[in-house]
């Protein structure tokens, strides 16, 4: 079995190295089933894929935000993406669950305040407003990707203390997984969960998951905890949710 955690960070209050240092929660181990999708096969992709999803990176990376729950005796960092234009913002509700007050940070360090205005404890779903920030929303693709499709998935800079922007495919559908240690009301049970091949970092979650085309598939939410390979919410499964915040 492998070693899952949920990919926030917790930071002590009051430590002044906070962002250079992070001391991180108790990692959460967690017991992993690898479901095998129906007849995977790879994805036809353009040649110049690397191109393209380094092209998406370079437009969307300033989008993003590191999202800043801040609780009676700690910091959560965790990372948010624009939904639509007015300041509303997608991430994970483990980065903001027991949060008593939030804020954001640009990767200039700007800082703006937020609340949380919706919240699903049982997809790990939040959406943040923030007062007075406007940015371009990300477009969504509500289909499951296919197997060996690239993808990009990106953190806020400053939210993970490691590159931003990571690179990697897709390489497992329909997964699931046991968070053995998730805090009260957390979400501990997922299913139907996207599998990448590549590393991420405390930080990440809520980071959006793009595809060549710059559409958001998924959510990052969890990480091996040795080894390669992370995991994403599909948008597919939460797009109906989202929507319903939108229109309401």
């Amino acid at each position: 079995m492998s070693g899952l955690l949920v990919v926030a960070v917790g930071l002590m209050i009051g430590s002044a190295a906070a962002v250079l240092g992070p001391r991180l929660n108790p990692v959460h181990p967690t017991n992993q089933v690898r479901a095998t999708p129906p007849n995977p096969s790879p994805s036809a992709t353009p040649t110049n894929a690397a191109q393209l999803l380094g092209a998406v990176a370079a437009a969307d990376l300033p989008e993003i935000v590191t999202v800043v729950a801040v609780g009676s005796a700690s910091e959560e960092l965790g990372t948010g993406w624009p939904i639509d234009a007015t300041g509303d913002f997608i991430t994970n509700d483990h980065v903001v669950h027991g949060g008593e007050s939030l804020h954001v940070l640009l990767a200039s360090g700007e800082q703006y305040g937020a609340e949380v205005i919706n919240d699903d404890p049982g997809l790990d779903l939040a959406e943040v407003h923030v007062f007075g920030l406007r940015e371009n929303p990300l477009p969504l693709y509500n289909a499951l990707p296919l197997m060996g499709a690239p993808v990009v998935v990106l953190a806020a800079r400053g939210a993970t203390g490691e590159d931003p922007v990571t690179t990697s495919t897709v390489d497992g559908l329909d997964q699931s997984a046991t968070v053995e240690n998730a805090g009260p009301g957390e979400l501990s049970s997922y299913t139907g969960l996207i599998r990448i091949s590549a590393k991420i970092y405390p930080g990440n979650s809520g980071g959006p998951m793009l595809t060549p085309l710059g559409q958001v598939v998924g959510i990052l939410t969890l990480a091996a905890q040795s080894g390669q390979g992370a995991f994403a919410i599909p948008i597919a499964q939460v797009d109906e949710v989202i929507q319903t915040w939108l229109n309401g």
